[in-house]
């Protein structure tokens, strides 16, 4: 095959690189905390309603919790039953965690690009 050697010269990608490190400044300013916290919980909901319930231990058990600092934010479900890990291990429709992730996952992604791309559209304005 050939080489091909391409010349390529894109106007403006300097000012839109810089614009949109802006908007994304003011998105984690004041937006970005929520969108965490809104997957986190969304995640936290679908985990609860499909874990395993013997005695109800530990589906209430489970518990999220958002952290955030500076222009880092992330979500974390939880528990404190000792237990847990043994019946996640357990696999298949016991995998609660694992299941959260495969079957709500990429509804929870869709739904953070949508409010990221919200947010800066609203910052833009």
């Amino acid at each position: 095959m050939p080489d091909v050697e391409l010349d390529l010269e894109i106007k403006g990608l300097k000012e839109t690189q810089d614009r949109l490190v802006q908007l994304l400044a003011q998105v984690t300013g004041h937006g970005w905390e929520a969108i965490v916290s809104k997957a986190t919980l969304r995640a936290h909901r679908y985990a609860t309603m499909i874990t395993h319930v013997d005695t109800g231990r530990l589906k209430n058990s489970l518990f999220p919790r958002v952290h955030s600092r500076g222009n880092t934010a992330y979500g974390v479900i939880g528990t404190n039953v000792v237990y847990a890990p043994y019946e996640h291990a357990r696999g298949g429709s016991h995998a609660f965690f694992a299941r959260t992730v495969d079957e709500e996952g990429p509804a929870i992604v869709d739904q953070v690009n949508q409010d990221v791309a919200a947010a800066v559209r609203e910052a833009g304005e």
